[in-house]
C-alpha cells in the first residue's frame, strides 16, 4: 500500500514536472522583430542588461526575462508650420516670421542602444525632436535672410540639416543619425505678408519719386547745356559777322584806295596825253570831271575844231 502511494505520488510529480517544463519552454522564448532592437530586462527585478543589443530573431532568454524594444528602422518625423524667424537686417531689429514644413527621418545607432536606454529611455524621441526644433529655429534666425527662404531653398535646407546634426551630436550626444531631410512648404503669416506688401509699395513710391527727381535734374542739366550751346552759337555767329564786316570794310577801303590811285594815275596820264599842263586847265578839267560824276547833273561837253572857230583879227 505504501509502495503504491509512493508510486502515485512520483507519477503525479513527474506529470507535474513535464507540464511545468512544457509551459516554461515557450515562456522562455522571446522574439525581436526585424524593425526592432532588443535589450533584455529581468521581470522580477526590472534591471536591464545594456551590454548586448539583439537584432531580429527568436531567443531563449528564460521565463523571467523579456525584451525592451527600440525602433530599428527609420523614424519618420514632421514639423508642420514650425514658426521661425529670418535673420535680422540690423542690430536693432528682428527678422520676419515664417512657418515652415520640415520632414526628416533618423536612425538609432545600434551599438549605442544601451546608452539610449540609460540616458533617455522611452523619452528619446521627445528629446531628439526638441533639439531638432531648437537647431532649426536658431540657425534660421542667425544665418537665413528673408529672400534666401524663397530664392535659395537648397542652401537653406542644407543649413537646417547641418544644424540639426550638429545639435544632436553636441553633449550629451543623442546616439542617432540623420537619414533623410526635406524642407517643405514655406509660408508667411498674413500680417507679415501685409507689412511686406506695404513696404514694397512704399519702396516703389520712393523709387518713383527718385526717378521723377532724377528726370527733373536731367531736364535742368539739359536746359543748361542747351543754353550753353546757344550762347556758344551766338558768340560764334557774332564773331563771324564781326570778322566778315571787318573784312568787307577793309576790302572796301582797299578798293577805294586802289580806285583813288587808279584815278590819280589815269588823270595824270590823261592830262599828259591831252596836253593839259597849266594849273588852270587842270583845275577846270577836275571840276568838269567832278560834275560829270554826279548823278543829279547832266553835262554835255563838246569839242570845237580849229576850222570851225571864226577867227577875228585883233583890234
Amino acid at each position: 500500500m505504501v509502495d503504491q502511494n509512493r508510486t502515485s505520488v512520483g507519477f503525479c510529480l513527474g506529470i507535474t514536472g513535464i507540464l511545468f517544463i512544457i509551459i516554461l519552454i515557450p515562456l522562455s522564448f522571446s522574439y525581436v522583430d526585424y524593425y526592432d532592437y532588443g535589450l533584455i530586462q529581468r521581470k522580477s527585478t526590472g534591471s536591464v542588461d545594456t551590454d548586448r543589443v539583439y537584432n531580429n530573431g527568436r531567443y531563449m532568454i528564460g521565463p523571467d526575462r523579456k525584451f525592451i524594444k527600440y525602433q530599428a528602422d527609420a523614424h519618420l518625423e514632421s514639423f508642420e508650420a514650425l514658426g521661425v524667424f529670418s535673420a535680422a537686417t540690423s542690430n536693432t531689429s528682428i527678422g520676419l516670421a515664417f512657418n515652415v514644413d520640415v520632414d526628416f527621418t533618423f536612425l538609432l545607432l545600434q551599438d549605442e542602444i544601451g546608452q539610449v536606454h540609460q540616458q533617455l529611455a522611452s523619452n528619446y524621441r521627445t528629446v531628439i525632436l526638441s533639439r531638432a526644433e531648437e537647431a532649426i529655429k536658431n540657425i534660421a534666425a542667425k544665418e537665413v535672410s528673408f529672400t534666401e527662404f524663397f530664392q535659395d531653398r537648397r542652401t537653406v535646407e542644407a543649413l537646417f540639416r547641418a544644424a540639426v546634426e550638429a545639435r544632436w551630436n553636441s553633449p550629451p550626444k543623442l546616439h542617432c543619425e540623420m537619414d533623410q531631410f526635406h524642407l517643405g512648404r514655406i509660408r508667411i503669416p498674413q500680417s507679415v505678408a501685409t507689412k511686406q506688401l506695404e513696404a514694397q509699395v512704399q519702396n516703389e513710391h520712393n523709387r518713383r519719386e527718385q526717378s521723377l527727381q532724377q528726370a527733373q535734374l536731367e531736364r535742368e542739366k539739359t536746359t543748361v547745356e542747351v543754353n550753353q550751346i546757344d550762347l556758344q552759337t551766338t558768340k560764334v555767329l557774332r564773331t563771324a559777322r564781326a570778322q566778315a564786316s571787318l573784312v568787307r570794310t577793309k576790302a572796301a577801303a582797299e578798293a577805294q584806295l586802289l580806285e583813288a590811285q587808279a584815278n590819280v594815275n589815269g588823270s595824270t596820264m590823261l592830262l599828259e596825253a591831252s596836253g593839259i599842263v597849266t594849273q588852270e586847265h587842270k583845275v577846270a578839267f577836275a571840276y568838269i570831271r567832278t560834275l560829270r560824276s554826279r548823278d543829279q547833273v547832266d553835262v554835255d561837253v563838246s569839242y570845237l575844231l580849229e576850222d570851225s572857230v571864226v577867227r577875228t583879227a585883233p583890234v
